[in-house]
């Protein structure tokens, strides 16, 4: 309840705290908001209407295979975020004779190095906006983690292991919570992909506890088996998604789409979000 309190407050605190749109920011200068007012218009598909709830873009969220690639692909990777803190405890536990407060205290350098590289991968695919490939290599970081936790190792090799998928862990379930946003440019579709997303990974939780049983510590070999597997399986998926989106965007370039948009007028053709031919997608 202790830890949990904090998240249920700020949740609470954000809904009157944090603004929806520039306009009522009130922590923005008026010069501060009519920038991102200018920036965002300058954004092909951020129209008027894109700002606002249609029923029409809840309907395509729904039905883009896209948005529901991404949900199976987050799925695999919050095994691994949940998971994570199942297991590392009890391999610390099994270096030496520890107590409980000093175990807890040396899983704090684990999460110390995947917060730091996800900070820093997160500024270089943010800079670079490429978000696939860094899910890629990150992903298979921590596959090879998790084959150092399932070799019949010393504790201390199995440590070093938690070190390795930390490494990879938040850079491979952070950024395509940023990914998939980013290619909707129609805030209905965006705030529909992003809540199946969410809900579809957070139900990963319900299975890690039954995938880390007590009774297979300290070894863990099934839950750390299917959490390489779904790792391994959503590595494959982002690395599916940033081809698709590059072969997309080269077809787009290349005219290859544009019969789809023959006969409409331009203001049609700004409301059709990512689906317009114009419309480039972040990789």
């Amino acid at each position: 309840i202790i830890e949990g309190l904090p998240t249920f407050c700020l949740g609470i605190a954000t809904w009157f705290l944090l603004a929806d749109n520039p306009e009522t920011a009130y922590y923005l200068t008026p010069a501060e908001k009519a920038l991102m007012t200018a920036r965002r218009a300058r954004q092909l598909g951020q129209t008027d209407s894109a700002q606002e709830m249609h029923k029409a873009d809840v309907v395509l969220g729904l039905r883009d295979w896209k948005v529901w690639a991404f949900c199976a692909a987050q799925f695999g990777t919050d095994t691994m975020l949940y998971g994570y803190s199942t297991f590392l405890p009890t391999i610390i536990a099994s270096i030496g004779h520890w107590s409980t407060a000093q175990v807890q205290a040396l899983t704090i350098p684990c999460y110390c190095l995947g917060a730091v590289t996800y900070l820093a991968v997160a500024r270089v695919s943010d800079t670079q906006q490429l978000r696939g490939v860094y899910c890629v290599i990150f992903g298979a970081i921590s596959v090879v983690g998790y084959g150092i936790l399932l070799a019949a190792a010393r504790p201390g090799v199995h440590y070093f292991g938690c070190f390795v998928v930390a490494l990879g862990l938040y850079v491979a379930v952070g950024l395509p919570l940023a990914w998939l946003p980013s290619n909707q440019p129609r805030y209905g579709k965006r705030t529909t992909a992003t809540g199946l997303q969410l809900m579809v990974a957070n139900c990963s939780g319900i299975m890690a506890p039954f995938l880390y049983k007590t009774t297979e510590s300290p070894r863990y070999v099934k839950g750390h088996a299917v959490t390489l597997a779904m790792v391994g399986f959503a590595s494959c998926v982002y690395g599916f998604m940033s081809w698709y989106f590059a072969r997309e965007n080269r077809r787009r370039k290349e005219g290859k789409e544009d019969g789809k948009i023959v006969g409409m007028t331009e203001e049609d053709i700004a409301e059709m979000g990512d689906r317009n031919p114009r419309y480039i997608y972040t990789t």
